[in-house]
């Protein structure tokens, strides 16, 4: 009995081969995410806490010898400045806005597309010039044709009779101008991830449908689309997080003027730190967009939860 009692306590305190060999994978997988981890940290996760941190303190780079805590005092400062809430009207005004329009001018495109026999190829490459540019870049190519004077834009308001619109020194037509350069600029993205939906989606729906005589509006909107909505869930997530953070492109056509016609939330930030050097209002309102972000986000994956359950 003692030497069976020896064997079992010698065979609990030494872990059999197998044990040790999956201890040691899982020490290796550990090992292996170790740098990816640190570098998650480093980039995301300090910045994050210390701009919390900074977001509760007065901190103005022009009076460094006063920075103290003020608790929430930054946030209410930025509610309560007419400016900051009408760069929160500006940004859902632009990214509902861009938002639908690109995902209905998207899904037309693709549909059209997904159509044609011939040259698909070519009509692909042309879509997705637009998204090779980059936004400054973009920004800067428009705001040169919509010059009110040199601009190729007004070339043809002035043919057609229709005057020459300031179209970046007038309020309106300024937040119009940059919808318009969103708008073309990120189509194809969302004409890309629904033409590649479309296409991987099995024949042998379509040929069911065609026999029990659906027509190809009926297809679209019976067979296309509900098989499309985890896709188009995500494609609404992906643009609707990084519209919301869209900074360069309105940067580089308008600043956000004139006044604060164009002017977001990102852009909002920017001047408070910049041009303000208020860091602790600056901070708040990152964190600010970083929960408008999430809850929007949080919104789109319930959905999407949802659809993937049915």
């Amino acid at each position: 009995m003692e030497f069976l009692g020896g064997r079992q306590a010698s065979s609990e305190a030494c872990p059999s081969p197998v044990k040790r060999g999956k201890y040691q994978l899982l020490s290796f997988h550990y090992l292996a995410i170790l740098p990816a981890l640190v570098t998650t940290i480093v980039i995301i996760v300090i910045p994050l806490l210390y701009s919390l941190i900074l977001s509760l303190y007065r901190y103005i780079l022009t009076d460094p010898y006063n920075i103290r805590f003020i608790a929430l005092g930054n946030y209410y400062q930025a509610f309560h400045n007419p400016s900051f809430i009408n760069s929160i009207k500006v940004t859902f005004i632009y990214a509902f806005v861009a938002l639908g329009v690109e995902f209905i001018l998207g899904m037309a495109a693709a549909v059209m597309v997904n159509n044609v026999i011939r040259g698909q190829g070519l009509v692909r490459t042309a879509m997705l010039v637009p998204m090779f540019m980059t936004p400054a870049v973009a920004a800067l190519i428009w705001r040169f044709m919509l010059h009110p004077d040199l601009g190729i834009v007004n070339y043809f308001t002035r043919l057609l009779g229709c005057g020459t619109p300031v179209w970046l020194g007038n309020p309106t037509l300024a937040l119009i101008s940059v919808v318009f350069i969103d708008i073309w600029r990120n189509t194809p993205f969302m004409f890309l991830v629904f033409l590649a939906g479309m296409q991987s989606l099995p024949s042998e729906l379509y040929e069911a449908a065609a026999v029990d005589g659906a027509s190809s509006r009926q297809m679209f909107w019976r067979v296309t689309l509900p098989l499309l909505k985890p896709l188009i869930l995500v494609a609404l997530i992906i643009r609707g997080m990084d519209i919301f953070r869209e900074f360069d492109t309105i940067f580089v056509a308008t600043g956000g003027g004139p006044g604060y016609a164009t002017e977001t939330i990102s852009l909002a930030t920017y001047r408070y730190s910049f041009r303000n050097y208020d860091i602790g209002v600056a901070s708040a309102v990152s964190y600010i967009i970083f929960v408008i972000v999430f809850l929007l986000s949080l919104v789109f994956v319930n959905k999407m939860q949802q659809i993937q359950n049915e």
